[in-house]
């Protein structure tokens, strides 16, 4: 089980969707607390330890295994999303 921390920029940005898309994106992060891993999740190229969930909105995040914490480092658009960590 991991404890899953968002960054404080996050909460605005997953403030700032669409009903529906909030939705999935908070489902794809509470899902993060049982595996990080699971669903389509990718390594980020440009950043070493960043990992992204796909779908229309990405979520940038990094796992510390040693203490058990998932940190929630950005939301966005596919488009942008990790072009802007």
């Amino acid at each position: 089980m991991f404890k899953v921390i968002l960054h404080r920029k996050v909460r605005s940005e997953i403030g700032s969707l669409p009903d529906r898309d909030r939705k999935r994106v908070l489902d794809a992060i509470r899902s993060m607390e049982l595996d990080p891993f699971s669903g389509d999740v990718k390594p980020v190229k440009a950043i070493r330890g960043v990992f992204r969930k796909s779908r229309r909105y990405r979520v940038a995040f990094t796992v510390n295994f040693e203490i058990g914490e998932v940190v929630v480092l950005k939301v966005g658009k596919r488009e942008r999303c990790c072009e802007e960590l």
